[in-house]
């Protein structure tokens, strides 16, 4: 059972100074200080309205945070708890961790590789980046899991202003478009910060959907303590459910990861 439970978190994770006394923002609180006016969908409008939302990603060059995570896999449910460290554009760093807080899996990934340890089978699996085209289109970036996991925009999705078109009513502002192969859709609050993101390849059936909740003010910027994801590929869906307790930005971090010559070694 628990080897099961760790390569499905660790794929979860991969395509997924604050603690749970901030106070959050619902509702009125989110002020509308920063909201956006779309005006027309000309190429010169929305080119403006792109750069003032890219002003609202989180700025930072660390992060991390830990979190509750139930992971729903149709029959079963499992709950398990996660760190995760990020070194902006250079490595992501997950540990999980069962019951009493054992750890079963530690996973490094880097624009190049990624890397998983089982440490409840002693295994080591040892992949190129490219491994996750197998779950998802190959138009995903290393920045594109940094966003997923923060609730940020990616450039390279809003990449060509073409394919961009804008929607905005009294509750929302709502972003659409293709990239290649990938339809995405961002969904934006008062704030313009993202409370919903789906990115689907419809030629494989694939589908990703992020839920973001309960924002709080961290280091002056709104984070989500709550991420929602589903991920479908036509045949079976997963669902996770992860709710950060603490968060930090912009801190030293530590990211260690070895592997002991009696791992039993994956490629």
């Amino acid at each position: 059972m628990w080897n099961k439970i760790v390569w499905v978190s660790a794929v979860v994770l991969l395509l997924s100074s604050c603690s749970s006394k901030k106070k959050l923002l619902k509702g009125a609180d989110l002020k509308a200080e920063n909201e956006l006016t779309i005006k027309d969908n000309t190429r010169e409008a929305k080119k403006n309205s792109l750069r003032n939302l890219f002003l609202t990603n989180l700025n930072y060059s660390t992060f991390s945070g830990k979190a509750k995570m139930r992971l729903d896999l149709g029959k079963d449910n499992y709950d398990v708890t996660s760190t995760i460290r990020i070194e902006k554009d250079k490595r992501i760093w997950i540990s999980i961790s069962a019951t009493l807080g054992i750890e079963v899996a530690r996973v490094l990934i880097t624009p190049d590789s990624v890397q998983i340890l089982n440490k409840f089978q002693s295994e080591y699996m040892v992949k190129p980046f490219d491994y996750l085209y197998r779950f998802a289109s190959p138009d995903l970036t290393f920045g594109n899991l940094q966003d997923l996991l923060l609730a940020n925009l990616s450039v390279n999705l809003l990449s060509d202003i073409d394919q961009v078109n804008f929607k905005q009513d009294s509750m929302s502002v709502q972003l659409d478009g293709k990239l290649n192969e990938l339809d995405f859709l961002y969904k934006l609050n008062n704030n313009n910060r993202p409370y919903q993101f789906r990115l689907a390849q419809l030629s494989k059936k694939q589908l990703l959907e992020a839920n973001y909740g309960e924002y709080a003010m961290a280091s002056g910027q709104e984070f989500p303590m709550l991420l929602k994801m589903i991920i479908s590929d036509g045949r079976q869906e997963i669902k996770t459910e992860i709710n950060f307790n603490k968060v930090t930005f912009n801190e030293p971090v530590e990211m260690p990861f070895s592997v002991s010559s009696r791992y039993k070694v994956i490629r």
